[in-house]
């Protein structure tokens, strides 16, 4: 076996192991890649709750003056009492409807927190997902792109393997002397004829 011939199958064998690497690879790309998982992220307006402590502080104010207003309405008489009654009672309607107005303000503005979370949380999340599909699509694709690569330099190693051990079997002449692998430098070759009369 000459030297080109040892050569080429030295060469299809390293091939050969750097096509079932990469096939190897690429399997743990494709199985990382189904496995992908999504990270849980949380909302962080989640647990926001309204605040109760200043309507909570209108309504005892509001008690306390209804209360002060109806004993001064008292002390007026039954005119008093009758006429001054609804306007103590519009002034507590009133002070209801802003206590309410003031707590539903609070909840829409959580509202609208949780739902940009949401809105955020999302982008995150498809972000993240993307980039990790987009890293394990890349590691499977040149994995096989290197495997394949691999499959056909031992195509060609185990070609010219077989090519170098035909022509090392071949005699060597003048016509097959460079296909042998021989090199021949300042040789200059004129065919031999034969003449009988010379």
């Amino acid at each position: 076996m000459g030297v080109a011939t040892a050569t080429a199958i030295v060469g299809a064998g390293v091939s050969a192991y750097t096509a079932i690497d990469e096939a190897k690879k690429k399997k743990a790309a494709a199985k990382a890649l189904q496995n992908l998982e999504q990270p849980e992220l949380n909302n962080s307006a989640e647990n926001l709750q309204v605040s109760t402590l200043g309507s909570d502080l209108q309504r005892e104010e509001q008690a306390r003056l209804a209360s002060t207003q109806t004993e001064a309405l008292k002390e007026s008489g039954t005119r008093g009492v009758i006429g001054g009654s609804g306007r103590v009672e519009a002034n507590n309607q009133r002070v209801g409807r802003e206590i309410g107005a003031g707590l539903d303000e609070q909840q829409k503005d959580i509202d609208k927190l949780k739902a940009q979370d949401d809105i955020n949380l999302r982008n995150v999340k498809e972000t993240r997902h993307n980039a990790n599909v987009s890293a394990l699509s890349s590691q499977y694709n040149a994995a096989a792109q290197a495997q394949n690569q691999a499959i056909g330099n031992v195509i060609s190693s185990t070609g010219t393997a077989i090519n170098a051990y035909q022509n090392s079997q071949k005699p060597t002449t003048t016509e097959n002397y460079y296909d042998n692998g021989f090199e021949a430098e300042n040789i200059k070759y004129k065919p031999i004829t034969y003449n009988p009369k010379d």
